[in-house]
């Protein structure tokens, strides 16, 4: 046991001088800095270019969804695709919907937000780790952030009802890949030499977001979170990697 832990602390810090100091990416390319062809570079990035193309299809016909109002057809059907934390105790209907609000969006600075992460970080991740990967780190983010929303709002709304947070959290839908993208991220920071960084301009990004952009302190702390969920999620496969 001692020399499997020591194997594989020498392998992370050989691995480690290895790496680069930000891990992207260019989309052309494998991770050897190879160049592709066209179809190499989609079925290379699987997950995320046929995610943004669900996304944008999804934008165009239905366009820009509401967190609040259910009233259009469209709405609706955005409404009804999206995370609602009064939903907590409904576990079928809120569980499904980790899996159907990331393909919805509630304004065209969302989407494209979502777009520029894509292409700069969640493609450069694929490339990494492969399709099934990158799946795995996305939705198991998405759902435990959506967990920890749905028992911080509900049970924190039931202590704490005058307190505006919680009451922002449950009268609201949530909808998009933030969470996902951002645990991507998170990731993502184990294939840096210097592990700090990533989730550094995170959190130096979501403080901006929040103090001068003027973005509602619940979606600040819940982007922080996916990306450190991220981290330890990407800690655990490793070690299961390396002691396996």
């Amino acid at each position: 046991m001692i020399i499997k832990i020591e194997t594989w602390v020498l392998s992370l810090t050989q691995e480690n001088i290895k790496l680069p100091l930000i891990p992207v990416i260019l989309p052309w390319k494998n991770h050897k800095g190879e160049k592709l062809s066209f179809f190499q570079i989609y079925f290379s990035r699987f997950f995320t270019y046929t995610f943004l193309i669900i996304i944008w299809l999804i934008w165009y016909f239905l366009g820009e969804m509401s967190s609040n109002n259910c009233i259009t057809t469209n709405e609706k059907i955005g409404c009804s695709a999206a995370i609602w934390h009064t939903e907590f105790k409904n576990p079928i209907k809120y569980f499904f919907s980790f899996f159907t609000a990331p393909f919805f969006y509630n304004s065209s600075q969302h989407i494209r937000f979502t777009t520029i992460s894509f292409l700069i970080f969640v493609q450069s991740f694929e490339a990494r780790v492969g399709t099934k990967k990158v799946i795995l780190v996305f939705f198991t983010t998405i759902i435990s952030i959506g967990l920890i929303g749905g028992i911080v709002s509900n049970l924190g709304y039931f202590l704490f009802p005058n307190l505006e947070i919680f009451s922002y959290m449950l009268g609201r839908s949530w909808m998009g890949s933030s969470s996902g993208f951002m645990g991507i991220i998170g990731s993502m920071s184990h294939f840096s030499k210097y592990k700090p960084l990533l989730p550094g301009i995170v959190i130096l990004f979501e403080s901006w977001n929040f103090f001068i952009n003027g973005i509602s302190l619940s979606i600040s702390i819940t982007h922080m979170i996916s990306c450190f969920v991220g981290f330890f999620l990407w800690t655990i496969i490793n070690r299961r990697k390396h002691t396996s």
